[in-house]
């Protein structure tokens, strides 16, 4: 059976030692050979745990366990696994702050794109609320000009069609036949002007032939207002009497 007990001397040129048993037993031999983790040398005081087996008619330590470093090795064990970890949180950390600094340029970044546009959008709208307003103001300059113009031409009384009638009828009045007598002493009537209001709707256009005409109205109208008529061909005063049953 396995029994405990403490290295009470070494002698590290001969590779061998004794152990000190409990109870007032005598020292236990040892070999260097017979030790496990031989880059480790042993130490006066260490305690072992072992088996006493007799070689060549003496007894010595077999299947030696370095109890005390077993136990530093138990305590590195367990103080690597709370080191790991606590590089493992310090990296978790850095890659936590890592990653918010990132999103926080992101951010940052992100706004700066949002500011960039909200400015280039409001450029855009004063742009097109100015142009708006040089439109206006050109709008009401052409209205201001339309209405000086019309003011203008409100002044002049006469038409070019109205000029060239007035030119016309000093000769129509002095070319105009005298009315011819049926009898002595009888003249034949000319047919009075045509007063209607809706003479108004004729104007001299070149036209000159009864066949022209679309009513005796318009052809008394031709031929008192009109040049170079040709619809009264007995000088009477009254045109188109064929056409017209006059």
């Amino acid at each position: 059976m396995f029994i405990e007990g403490k290295i009470k001397s070494f002698n590290a040129e001969r590779g061998f030692g004794f152990i000190a048993l409990e109870g007032g037993q005598p020292d236990l031999f040892f070999h260097i050979k017979d030790f496990p983790n031989k880059s480790l040398p042993p130490k006066a005081g260490e305690k072992l745990q072992f088996l006493i087996i007799e070689d060549q008619g003496k007894f010595k330590a077999d299947h030696i366990v370095r109890l005390d470093l077993k136990a530093e090795q138990r305590h590195e064990g367990a103080g690597r696994p709370a080191r790991e970890s606590n590089r493992a949180s310090q990296h978790h950390q850095a890659g936590s702050r890592k990653v918010k600094y990132i999103a926080l340029i992101g951010l940052m970044i992100i706004a700066a794109a949002a500011a960039a546009a909200y400015g280039k959008y409001q450029g855009y709208q004063a742009q097109k609320q100015l142009k708006a307003q040089q439109l206006m103001l050109e709008q009401q300059r052409i209205v201001e000009d339309q209405r000086k113009a019309q003011g203008k031409l409100q002044d002049q009384v006469l038409t070019e069609q109205g000029r060239k009638n007035l030119e016309s009828r000093p000769e129509q009045i002095q070319s105009s036949p005298q009315p011819s007598k049926a009898s002595a002493g009888q003249e034949i009537s000319r047919p009075a002007a045509d007063s209607n209001p809706a003479s108004a709707r004729f104007k001299c256009d070149g036209r000159t032939h009864c066949s022209q005409m679309g009513s005796y109205e318009e052809a008394v109208f031709f031929i008192r207002n009109c040049p170079n008529t040709q619809m009264d061909g007995n000088h009477d005063g009254v045109p188109c009497e064929r056409q017209f049953g006059k």
